[in-house]
């Protein structure tokens, strides 16, 4: 299949095309202009950084706040599958730069999926990549895909409003939409802002005690390749029910951000020191196997 994925320079992007073309398929992909010099301190841009180009990957220079050129791109392409990733991701970027993350986390996906809707008659699937921030705050657990959207961030936010006006699309077009939303992932291997790779990367560094900022949340978290399961799944998948519907993705076990740091160290068999905390084995080799096992999803 043809497959186009907003947002493959980041994390679970990247990941995910690498998996899609050793199974065979086309991809295409934005990629933006951004200075060389800019490029070691810009977010969501791994592949780029590393000066990475995948052979099997038609590669466009484009942004999702640019309606008319992601339309002229899907009319070239010409894609059976979009995965919708691009975003800015951090939750706490959001609150001092709500404009930008509201203008690429909403109406970015819009762009998009307006411009699918326009160009591509025999589109397959289209997958929204959102968040189970869009829950907020909530008292009652497990979370379940029913509950009232409760978002408690300018991210959250902007991801509920992407999300409403694609079922929108569904609802008047049929539109062949489904929405993940995403428990916290973890096994980054080049980005340590986000909380489990954070605490690793403080050990590795022999830091303590770790600063957690709130160590009070509980969280969901995934794992990178179980993650990538669910949406190889949904690509590879005929069933007409999933479409229009928000799916959980996540292990449906919980852990406060307090609790994760006391298990990493027993999960990556990692060893205290006079001289702080060192690894016994080799830092990224773990990724942290064996905090949780997750079940990817089944479609």
């Amino acid at each position: 299949m043809r497959i186009f994925i907003t947002g493959m320079t980041g994390f679970l992007g990247n990941e995910l095309a690498s998996k899609l073309l050793e199974k065979g398929h086309r991809l295409g992909t934005l990629v933006r202009n951004i200075a060389a010099s800019d490029r070691p301190i810009a977010s969501n841009t791994e592949s780029m950084i590393r000066g990475e180009r995948k052979k099997g990957v038609s590669y466009y220079y484009g942004d999702v706040t640019d309606y008319v050129n992601i339309h002229d791109i899907l009319t070239d392409f010409k894609p059976d599958v979009i995965i919708h990733l691009a975003a800015q991701t951090s939750v706490a970027y959001s609150f001092t730069h709500t404009f930008e993350v509201f203008n690429v986390n909403f109406l970015g996906a819009v762009n998009v999926a307006e411009a699918a809707r326009r160009t591509l008659p025999n589109l397959k699937i289209f997958i929204f990549s959102g968040s189970v921030e869009e829950y907020g705050i909530q008292t009652n657990f497990p979370i379940k895909e029913n509950a009232e959207l409760r978002a408690a961030s300018p991210y959250g936010v902007a991801k509920i409003a992407a999300e409403k006006h694609l079922k929108y699309l569904y609802h008047a077009y049929k539109f062949p939409v489904i929405i993940f939303r995403n428990a916290n992932s973890y096994g980054r291997k080049h980005n340590h802002q986000f909380v489990i790779e954070s605490i690793i990367y403080q050990m590795y560094q022999g830091k303590f005690p770790i600063k957690l900022g709130d160590p009070t949340p509980i969280r969901d978290f995934v794992f990178e390749p179980d993650l990538l399961a669910a949406y190889i799944l949904a690509i590879e998948s005929n069933n007409k029910k999933i479409l229009g519907e928000s799916i959980n993705i996540g292990t449906g076990k919980a852990i406060s951000i307090r609790d994760l740091e006391k298990e990493l160290p027993r999960s990556l068999d990692i060893k205290e020191a006079y001289n702080g905390i060192v690894f016994q084995k080799e830092l990224w080799k773990y990724h942290a196997y064996g905090l949780i096992t997750p079940k990817p999803a089944n479609f």
